[in-house]
Formats: structure tokens, C-alpha cells, sequence
């Protein structure tokens, strides 16, 4: 049919045509169909191949973990263990600290309380008011050293500036009240001051005197005892404080938890090396034989594929090269091919080109 010219044909070559072409829309529709059926079969077997996959880790994920809950709270148990023997240690350590300082410093505590004993006594037998014997009252009237000067320039400035200042500011009193107050008050402290100097002080001074620099000699050894306790406190050598029975047992029980560790891994060693494998075998032995019947469908399917998209691009070349060039592209298909068929079945036209003519002067 190719080496003629179409136009001139009958109803025959028409009808010849008409069945090219509707074999070539069958085989497209029979195309699309077994793409589906590709598609569908891709689906299930990933679906399946996932399925497997996601059995497989979920039975060895709980193989392991079932190996390494053992070992795991073993450890844990140990771990807990260390805590306690950590905390006893740091217990026993503190109360090492503690009777080290009382011991090195026992000294100044017992003199210190030897000489607050003397002052007491001194104070005693000559009768002088308990007042005087503290070191907020020895700064006001006899300091000596630059503390005390401290503590008696704070006093007169929260008395004679702090203290009015605050009068002042407050607006319910009197802008007079702060003076009257700081006049009032500097008259009393004054006539106390001069009261207390004369009948107290210069009345038993040299007893008074002697108990000022016992109480610095107090202040003193307290300093030194800070120090110590501080000094001690920094110090690393724990050696004297029988620490030693603490730290075996806290080794002894990390020495448990590296075994422990290294029996775990062993353990999980010889599962990946023997049981794992005859587990993933078992599984995949389930899906394996669908799979490969799936996988063997499918590449049926995709070789049939093949064959019929070459079969299909070669009657489109054929249709497009015989009969699309001659008729055109406007009448190669099965409704005006039929249409066609029809006006050379009434009579009207003999061949294709004449039933064409019609067709057109019919428009």
C-alpha cells in the first residue's frame, strides 16, 4: 500500500487503514495498561522489600537490646554503687578535715579561751561592769589598731550623718528635728563619754588596758586559725585521712563495669557473627520467594514493555509515512476515517480523494 498513492483507493484501502489505525490505538491502550501493571508490581515489591527490611531491623534491634539490658543494669547497679562509696568517701574525708583542724588548732582555741578566761576574772575581782568587756566598747574609748578606728568612724557617721540624713528626708519631720537631734546627741555622748572615761576607764586602766590586748592577742590566733582551716581545707594530700579502703573499693568497682563493658561487646560480637546472620536468613527466607516471583513478573512485563513501545513507534512511523503524509493529519483518525467509509458506502464517492471532496464541500 505504500508504493501507491492512497488518494486514489477504494473503500477496501480505506477500510484497511481504519483497522491499521485502530490496531495502533488498541496497542497504546494495551501500553498504558502494562505501565500500570509495572508500576503496581514496582510498588508491591518495594512495599514487600521494606517490609522485610523493617522485620529484620526490628528482630535484630531487639535481639540487642535484650543482650545489653543484662550488662546495661549490671552496670547501672554498679555505677549506683560508686555514687555511694563516693559520697561515704567525701563524708569521711569532711570529717577527716574537720578533726585535722581541731587538732592543729587546738592549741589557739585552748589559749584563746585561757585568756577570755583572764579578762573575765580580771573584770570580776575588780568589779568592772560587763559592759567594757567587748570589743565594741574598747573601740569607742581606747582603740588602738586601725579596725577599732573603723568601728568608731562608722558609729560617729551613723550617728551624726546617717541618722540626721535620714530625719531629714522624711517629710513628716521637721527640717529642725535633725539638728536638735545631732546638738542632743553630741552633748549626750559627750557627758556619757567623759562619765565613762573618769569613773570607768580611768579607774581600773590598767586592767582594762591589759584586757584590750588580750582581746587582740584573741583576734590574732582566730586569724591564724582561719588561715589554717583554709590552708587545710586547699590542701590535695588526703593521705592522712584513711581514705584508702574508699578508693580500692571505687576501683574495684570500675574495674567490675570495664569487664562488664567488654563481656557486652563480646556478647554483641558473637551475635553479629553467628546469630545474625541465620536471623536474617530466616526472614528473608519468608519473602525471598515472592519477591523473586514479583521481580520475575516484573521484568516479564518490562521486557513485553519493550517490545510493544518499539512495535508502537514503528506504526507510528509507518501511519505517519503512508498515511498521515497523503491524507493529512486532519483524517488520520477513526472518526473521520469512518466518516469517510460511510460517504463511499452511500455512493457518493468511489475513492478516498472524492469521499475527502465531499467530506469538505459537506463543511
Amino acid at each position: 500500500m505504500a508504493e501507491q498513492n492512497i488518494l486514489n483507493g477504494d473503500q477496501q484501502v480505506l477500510e484497511q487503514i481504519l483497522g491499521d489505525i485502530n490496531e495502533h490505538a488498541e496497542k497504546k491502550e494495551r501500553l498504558e495498561r502494562m505501565s500500570v501493571s509495572i508500576r503496581d508490581i514496582t510498588k508491591e515489591i518495594d512495599s514487600t522489600t521494606k517490609a522485610m527490611e523493617d522485620e529484620i531491623s526490628s528482630r535484630i534491634s531487639e535481639s540487642t537490646d535484650s543482650i545489653c539490658a543484662g550488662y546495661d543494669k549490671a552496670v547501672s547497679q554498679d555505677k549506683d554503687t560508686i555514687k555511694q562509696v563516693q559520697a561515704d568517701r567525701d563524708k569521711a574525708k569532711m570529717q577527716g578535715i574537720k578533726e585535722r583542724i581541731a587538732s592543729e588548732t587546738a592549741s589557739l582555741r585552748a589559749e584563746n579561751k585561757s585568756l577570755q578566761n583572764e579578762i573575765n576574772e580580771a573584770f570580776i575581782q575588780e568589779n568592772i561592769p560587763h559592759i567594757a568587756n567587748n570589743s565594741f566598747f574598747m573601740a569607742l574609748y581606747i582603740s588602738r589598731k586601725v579596725r577599732d578606728v573603723l568601728v568608731y568612724t562608722l558609729f560617729l557617721l551613723i550617728v551624726f550623718a546617717l541618722i540626721p540624713a535620714a530625719l531629714y528626708l522624711l517629710p513628716v519631720i521637721p527640717a529642725y528635728v535633725p539638728v536638735i537631734y545631732a546638738g542632743v546627741m553630741g552633748i549626750l555622748l559627750l557627758i556619757v563619754g567623759r562619765s565613762v572615761y573618769i569613773n570607768l576607764i580611768l579607774a581600773h586602766k590598767d586592767t582594762i588596758m591589759a584586757a584590750r590586748d588580750t582581746r587582740y592577742k584573741i583576734r590574732d590566733n582566730k586569724r591564724i586559725i582561719k588561715k589554717t582551716q583554709h590552708s587545710i581545707k586547699k590542701d590535695k594530700d588526703e593521705a592522712m585521712y584513711g581514705l584508702e579502703s574508699f578508693d580500692n573499693r571505687i576501683n574495684s568497682i570500675g574495674d567490675s563495669i570495664k569487664k562488664t563493658e567488654e563481656e557486652k561487646q563480646n556478647a554483641l560480637r558473637e551475635f553479629e557473627e553467628t546469630v545474625k546472620p541465620d536471623l536474617i536468613k530466616e526472614v528473608e527466607g519468608r519473602y525471598l520467594d515472592k519477591l523473586n516471583l514479583m521481580r520475575e513478573e516484573l521484568a516479564k512485563k518490562k521486557d513485553e514493555y519493550m517490545k510493544l513501545d518499539d512495535l508502537i513507534k514503528q506504526q507510528r512511523i509507518y501511519i505517519s509515512s503512508n498515511y498521515e503524509a497523503y491524507l493529512g493529519k486532519e483524517f488520520v483518525n477513526v472518526q473521520r476515517l469512518t466518516e469517510l467509509d460511510n460517504i463511499i458506502s452511500s455512493g457518493e464517492a468511489q475513492t478516498i480523494s472524492q469521499a475527502m471532496a465531499v467530506y469538505k464541500n459537506r463543511k
